[in-house]
Formats: C-alpha cells, sequence, structure tokens
C-alpha cells in the first residue's frame, strides 16, 4: 500500500467541505483532478470513502474512521508548526508547570494574565500537586517547572532563589478575636483550630512554633490543601494559620484575616529540570512570576491583602 500525503490532502479537503468543487478550490487544482486522487486513494486503501447519493457526495463509515486518524495526524503537525512560530518569534511556546494549590488559589492567575497581557503566545498547563510529589515530576521531566516548599532534595534538579511570605491567622465571622489588630499564638490556646494534615512541611513547622510557646490548640479537623481550610474557617468550624497566598484568598472571600504576631514565614523555590541553558517561554514565565510576586509580597507587609 503506497499512500501518498498528496492523496490524504486531497481527502482531508473533501472531508471538511463536502463538495469536489470546495476541495478543489482548498488544493489550488482542478476537479477532475481531486476526483482522479481519491479515485487512487480508493484502490490503495481497498475500500471506497464516498458515495454518491442524489447527486450528492456522502462519506462512508469508513471514510469516517480513517478521518478521525488523519484529524489527529493533521492536529499534531498544526501544533508542531505553532511551536515552530513560537520559536521563530521568540514570543512564546509551551510550558508544563507544577504549583502548590495554595498558589493555585489566585497568585497564579495574575503572573499568567501578566503574561498574556503583554502579547505572549503561550500554551500552558498547569497541575496542583503536593510539594513532596512536584520534584519528581519536574526530575522525571514530565513538567518544565515546578513551585516546591524548602527543604527540597536538590540532587535532581536545579533550583532558584529561596522566595517567603509570612503567615497569617484566619478566623470564622464573628470571632472573639477579630477585633485585634494582630494575633500571637498565645491568643489562640484552646482555640478550635484546623490543621494542615500530620506529615506536611507547613505542619510540622507550626506544631513546632505552638510546642515552643507551650500553647495548645483544639485540632478538629485536618486538612490537605489550603482551600480545604479556607472554606472550613469560612462555615465557622474553627481558624487557622495559613501562609499569604492563602490568606489574601481568604481575604478575598469575605473572610477576617490578622497578621500573626509571631514570625512563621511561608518559604518555597521554583525547581527546574538539570540542564544547562532555560527555554525562552521559561524565562518569559519567571521573570513575569518574580515580577508579580514582588507586588504580591509588598501588598502583604503593607496589609492589602485584598489589594488585587
Amino acid at each position: 500500500m503506497r499512500v501518498t500525503h498528496r492523496q490524504i490532502e486531497a481527502f482531508r479537503a473533501l472531508m471538511l467541505t463536502g463538495s469536489m468543487t470546495e476541495a478543489a478550490r482548498v488544493l489550488s487544482v482542478t476537479q477532475p483532478a481531486v476526483s482522479k486522487i481519491i479515485t487512487q486513494l480508493e484502490a490503495e486503501l481497498g475500500f471506497g470513502l464516498f458515495e454518491r447519493r442524489q447527486g450528492k457526495l456522502e462519506p462512508t463509515a469508513e471514510a469516517y474512521i480513517l478521518n478521525a486518524e488523519v484529524k489527529q495526524s493533521y492536529s499534531g503537525l498544526e501544533r508542531v508548526m505553532r511551536a515552530a512560530r513560537r520559536i521563530k518569534n521568540r514570543t512564546g511556546g509551551s510550558l508544563r508547570i507544577a504549583v502548590l494549590p495554595t498558589l493555585a488559589t489566585g497568585f497564579i492567575v495574575q503572573v499568567v494574565q501578566q503574561l498574556f497581557g503583554q502579547g505572549h503566545d503561550l500554551h500552558l498547563s498547569i497541575q496542583a500537586y503536593g510539594s513532596e510529589e512536584i520534584a519528581d515530576l519536574v526530575a522525571s521531566g514530565l513538567y518544565d517547572l515546578g513551585f516546591a516548599m524548602t527543604p527540597i532534595d536538590t540532587s535532581r534538579v536545579q533550583i532558584g532563589p529561596v522566595l517567603s511570605v509570612p503567615s497569617f491567622c484566619i478566623l470564622p465571622a464573628g470571632h472573639r478575636l477579630a477585633h485585634h489588630e494582630q494575633i500571637s499564638v498565645i491568643d489562640l490556646d484552646g482555640e478550635n483550630f484546623i490543621a494542615t494534615a500530620e506529615g506536611t512541611t507547613s505542619r510540622l513547622r507550626t506544631d513546632a512554633l505552638f510546642t515552643s510557646m507551650n500553647v495548645t490548640r483544639n485540632i478538629l479537623i485536618e486538612a490537605r490543601w489550603s482551600m480545604t481550610i479556607s472554606e472550613l474557617v469560612l462555615a465557622g468550624l474553627g481558624c487557622s494559620v495559613v501562609d499569604g497566598f492563602t490568606a489574601a484568598s481568604f481575604a478575598r472571600l469575605g473572610g477576617t484575616v490578622r497578621p500573626l504576631k509571631e514570625r512563621l514565614d511561608f518559604t518555597f523555590v521554583y525547581v527546574t529540570p538539570q540542564m544547562s541553558a532555560k527555554p525562552n517561554v521559561l524565562k518569559q514565565f519567571l521573570e513575569a512570576f518574580n515580577l508579580e510576586f514582588e507586588r504580591f509580597r509588598s501588598d502583604l507587609l503593607n496589609g492589602e491583602l485584598d489589594a488585587r
């Protein structure tokens, strides 16, 4: 079987237009030429692709099956061509990003808006994972970029500078501590508390702070994801201590947020595969991320959690 690219082109054009005349126009050839190419293709394949019914050309069942495969092939080719144009123009590319759930709740959206607002032709895939999974996903090549909490094993990946945001206390509506300008860990002694899951870096750091100040919380519920904690606090089931990203999202939902008196920084790094040079699209994303992070951190430190 010797099927040519020209034959597949003619078949695709005919399936798209439904007319020999229109297919010929698309291919810039005559109608008899298209008819001849299709006849040759059917001879090579060994089955019919089109039937004449009441003066109209109708695809056979076999044609629809074949067309599904052709669509996939052309879709892949079109993606390759789009990528080539982006590389040539240096204006975009494709990037697979693994982020912490707390970043995915709002902050990363600001970064993406900034990138697309600059006219970059990008294709982004953004997925949220636990910190312990992100380094492995990047090291394995499944993702081009990740954001993970410190500490992190650097034997298989490269990391950027350590970034940090302060922690905040989030409260249910009408809570007795809502009138405080800032909240100390001591103020939370005996309070119903929504904690992050045991074994996570956030939980270990928070537990260490409470233990160091001899404060006991009444941990009613544990949750892995920051947005789940926020929803539980909004529902009035307890208070919590969360990172600045989660606190900002909580404030946008109308929740009560107060700075934590004691220092409990949320620290993280960006993670990339071990490579000598970063692709242009990765540099573009990190530039936008760093710029947005500086703005965001400044808002946090100035008490403007719901500024954007």
